[in-house]
């Protein structure tokens, strides 16, 4: 999909990021290195998850994570995909989780939901995050991040480049 703009902060660019409905998140070597504004969100399928899990990955040291707010329902986020090369370690990982966040927290979002399909991205590791079981009656691992409570204190200190 297209790149239309880019944020390397957060916080100062908050004003674009609310007005994005698409977008990704890219972390390299545990720091933020930007956020894009994406003319359209990925369509990913299961298929493809299970290649470039098996297959695909790549050989450096980038995460980057697409989310979108869906048509209508600008409460909610939902993550889309999480691309990890083989050298991304866990913090570059939960640095993109953490950026994902702090979006929620710009754009007044409720919850973010997710379907998982990669085995290798645990239950555990899911609740851990602050992530709970949602639609237990549909086929498939289907997670919610939810922010009715409030959000969690920022953490992008950690990962600004």
């Amino acid at each position: 999909m297209y790149r239309l703009g880019a944020v390397s902060d957060p916080i100062a660019g908050a004003d674009q990021i609310r007005r994005w409905r698409c977008g990704r998140i890219v972390m390299q070597n545990g720091r933020l290195v930007e956020i894009q504004h994406r003319l359209m969100c990925g369509s990913v399928s299961v298929a493809q998850v299970w290649w470039q899990a098996k297959y695909g990955r790549n050989d450096d040291a980038i995460c980057w994570l697409d989310y979108h707010q869906p048509m209508g329902m600008p409460q909610f986020l939902t993550l889309d995909y999480i691309r990890a090369g083989q050298y991304a370690g866990y913090k570059t990982f939960l640095g993109a989780c953490n950026v994902l966040d702090e979006i929620a927290r710009v754009r007044g979002a409720s919850a973010i939901v997710a379907h998982v399909t990669n085995g290798s991205i645990s239950d555990r590791l899911l609740n851990r995050l602050g992530w709970q079981q949602h639609l237990l009656h549909w086929k498939g691992r289907h997670w919610i991040r939810r922010f009715y409570d409030g959000y969690p204190e920022s953490k992008l200190h950690r990962y600004a480049a």
